[in-house]
């Protein structure tokens, strides 16, 4: 069978890429492994409850324009639940709230003006915090080869400022410890997200389960002269000099494609192209498998609606975002009569957490949680889920960072696409969607 663009992987970087390929006149056959679409960010029905739940909780923000053009494009409607402006809230162990709101100006004052009402924050800590956000807006700002625990305390950020402002946008934001994530990261962050237009610092949250954003795929491309062959494995590529002309399934299905788009996790990557080598080459080492950082995603259902804000941002605890779920996200009214109370957690770089039997794991939230809000008094946890995503994302060091490979391959007709390539981005929603759209500004359009 033949093939004008070939997009190997059905995650976000995939659906990007096809999406992209399509709007630009080329058909386009997606092909995915799995029988879902979506990757990493896709949702399931708990057999319990009854009631669809992510692999992990995504949140984009305006700034996330790959991400939003792509979904805008396949004409999903009222696909989030926005915030016109940054509001969040911190909570502790001892009582203490804060709340981060940016609405009362626009755009870059909103933030600092949100940031000088924070009552936990010294003064100093927060001019720390202006001083830097200014100075982070410098295109000559350079924050390469330093951690962010480095960087920030190297930018003069107190020690408050850091544990209560800093630390958490990191975990959320970079999925590594401080002491770990490389601080151009962090930088590049602040630029688009906090401190960039108007609308770059909206908080969107999907309403319904991941799935429903990718789900419309198949018949979308299908509209338009393309495919999605889902629980589709490809065994090789099929070499002819410095080009590929073909891939070999692995029922033995041999099909050509004019070009390919190879959207898939780095470790999938580095099997296919030495299954597809011959003699003594062998694959670049960019391609070899990295660290990963872990994220345990909890799912808490209760006998009351306790929680009174969409989401929160916890402090002193392993704990570090907790998400209003009957807030944020639509289900179906039996459900939230039987289950009124419905949160989920969010512990990113959970490495030492990911190890913990999941019944451990789901009470040590529990506790957490009754640390930080009193109004859970006399509630009572009727059920949890945990869900472990152990590669999650790779681990973006200062070490490491530079070795993020380009789209381009030694082959000239193939094209990389993840939120693992060298995006500038941390491997976000919107890193996997902006390699898309990158791995299509290459093709021959």
């Amino acid at each position: 069978m033949n093939h004008d663009l070939l997009v190997i992987g059905g995650g976000w970087a995939g659906i990007a890429a096809a999406v992209e390929a399509t709007r630009r006149g080329r058909r386009v056959t997606l092909v995915e492994a799995h029988g879902y679409l979506g990757g990493r960010a896709r949702s399931f029905v708990d057999r319990t409850t009854g009631e669809e739940i992510d692999n992990g909780q995504h949140v984009a923000m305006g700034c996330y324009h790959a991400f939003l053009q792509t979904v805008s494009s396949m004409k999903i409607e009222n696909a989030f639940r926005m915030q016109a402006a940054t509001r969040v809230v911190f909570a502790d162990v001892f009582g203490r709230r804060d709340v981060l709101d940016a609405s009362k100006l626009p755009g870059k004052l909103g933030i600092a003006w949100g940031i000088m009402k924070l009552k936990h924050i010294s003064l100093s800590g927060r001019l720390a915090v202006l001083r830097l956000a200014r100075r982070v807006q410098s295109p000559h700002f350079d924050a390469s080869e330093l951690t962010c625990l480095e960087f920030l305390r190297g930018q003069g950020q107190t020690t408050d400022a850091i544990e209560r402002f800093w630390e958490p946008i990191i975990l959320a934001t970079l999925n590594a410890p401080m002491a770990q994530a490389a601080a151009s990261l962090l930088v590049t962050v602040l630029r688009r997200a906090f401190f960039g237009s108007k609308t770059d610092g909206g908080i969107y949250i999907p309403r319904n389960g991941l799935s429903t954003l990718s789900e419309p795929l198949t018949e979308w491309l299908s509209d338009r002269g393309g495919r999605v062959l889902v629980s589709t494995t490809i065994e090789r590529f099929v070499v002819e000099g410095d080009r590929v002309s073909g891939v070999v399934l692995s029922n033995g299905e041999e099909h050509t494609a004019a070009e390919v788009i190879v959207a898939i996790p780095q470790r999938s990557v580095l099997r296919l192209i030495e299954a597809s080598l011959t003699g003594d080459a062998r694959p670049h080492d960019v391609y070899a498998q990295v660290e990963f950082s872990p994220i345990i995603s909890v799912f808490l259902w209760y006998d009351r609606a306790w929680m009174t804000d969409e989401f929160v941002a916890a402090l002193g605890t392993r704990i570090q975002w907790v998400f209003n779920r009957r807030m944020l996200v639509d289900a179906p009214t039996d459900v939230v009569l039987r289950y009124p109370g419905h949160v989920s957690v969010t512990v990113s770089a959970a490495a030492e957490f990911a190890a913990e039997p999941i019944e451990a794991i789901i009470q040590s939230c529990d506790r957490e949680l009754r640390s930080l809000f009193a109004d859970m008094q006399g509630v009572t946890l009727l059920h949890g889920i945990v869900v472990k995503e152990k590669q999650a994302t790779p681990l973006i060091t200062p070490k490491n960072e530079n070795r993020r490979p380009s789209a381009t391959t030694g082959w000239t007709n193939v094209f990389l696409a993840g939120d693992w390539t060298d995006t500038g981005l941390p491997a976000t929603l919107e890193g996997a969607a902006l390699s898309g759209l990158r791995a299509v500004d290459l093709l021959r359009l």
